[in-house]
């Protein structure tokens, strides 16, 4: 089996950001309320994402973290505006560029996270939580959420098209290459590790 040349590697990757840039587009013009359950880790795009959403539900022992910076990567999602937006630079910057782990209620309490609701019967708990306003006036939930959602809108659709600019240039790049090279053996280690039987 031959290797992907450098020029189908760039095309990849290009269409790849390209997919991510319409995304995280379709969840900010989204006019339907959108609901995140996060029951486990929560991280990367995962958890940069999550100020697209309305409504993020999490159990207790939920952790989350962005390891964009390690990684020789940049943050996406629009986390670049709405994590300062939602949290205060100070915490935001702090989870950036640290990469650094949070937990469920200290995220509620910085105002990431909506609710957190205990892990028995999580996903049924917030499935009845959606039924329940999807019982509301359809109009007037989507008119609602229009007018809490209008003002941040093209700020966010700013920050990701500037964001996944940034990314794609960055993945082009030796650092972003061996800072994930590096990630790869690491993860490759703990992986023989765990294997490896004791004695």
């Amino acid at each position: 089996m031959s290797l992907p040349t450098l020029s189908a590697v760039k095309i990849q990757l290009q269409n790849g950001v390209a997919l991510i840039t319409d995304y995280n587009a379709q969840l900010i013009n989204c006019p339907k309320p959108l609901i995140c359950a996060v029951n486990g880790p929560c991280a990367g795009y995962g958890m940069s994402t999550l100020a697209l959403f309305d409504i993020v539900y999490s159990v207790p022992q939920a952790y989350f973290f962005v390891p964009f910076v390690k990684w020789g990567l940049i943050a996406e999602g629009g986390s670049s505006i709405s994590f300062v937006a939602t949290m205060g630079y100070q915490k935001a910057a702090w989870l950036i560029l640290t990469g650094e782990r949070i937990g469920a209620v200290e995220l509620e309490n910085a105002g990431l996270i909506s609710k957190i609701l205990p892990e028995e019967d999580f996903l049924q708990s917030v499935l009845a939580k959606a039924e329940l306003m999807a019982q509301s006036p359809p109009e007037t939930l989507e008119i609602n959420k229009e007018i809490i959602r209008a003002p941040m809108r093209q700020a966010l659709l700013d920050a990701n098209d500037r964001e996944c600019e940034m990314l794609r240039r960055q993945m082009a790049g030796e650092e972003s290459k061996v800072a994930l090279r590096a990630f790869a053996e690491e993860q490759e280690k703990k992986k023989r590790a765990r294997s490896t039987p004791k004695l």
